[in-house]
């Protein structure tokens, strides 16, 4: 789906080196996702920052906004959802932002569900039953 309104989602959809990119960085959310996770990589409009970065006091203007790319990553399964942004004037920084922020999230989560005990139980573990080959 394609508008002139957000030349974006033509880019993610046409441009097979921005597609590659993709696939590269959310591979690295192996370890945080099942088969049944829904990944999607969604085009936002950039000029609809303009509110949140005039309520944080940030400098803008209209024009420099319409420049920027703003990735979002969303995963999604059973009704859970984790997503993050990404915003830059290169469509590769703000999804690679976008993937760092969320990859950021998800360590804050895995951290506070698994305890320092489940840490040093499993290090044990391995410690005790070292691997032949």
């Amino acid at each position: 789906m394609t508008t002139l309104l957000n030349p974006t989602i033509e880019l993610i959809e046409q441009n097979p080196e921005v597609k590659s990119f993709i696939y590269q960085q959310i591979a690295e959310f192996e370890h945080f996702v099942t088969p049944q996770t829904v990944v999607a990589v969604v085009a936002r409009d950039p000029r609809k920052l303009a509110l949140q970065y005039e309520t944080d006091g940030r400098e803008f203007t209209r024009e420099g906004l319409k420049k920027l790319y703003r990735i979002a990553i969303v995963l999604n399964e059973g009704g859970a959802k984790a997503e993050a942004e990404g915003v830059h004037e290169d469509i590769f920084e703000a999804i690679r932002l976008a993937k760092d922020n969320l990859m950021q999230k998800l360590v804050a989560i895995q951290d506070s569900v698994v305890s320092q005990q489940d840490r040093i139980i499993e290090i044990n573990h391995y410690l005790q039953h070292p691997v032949l080959h």
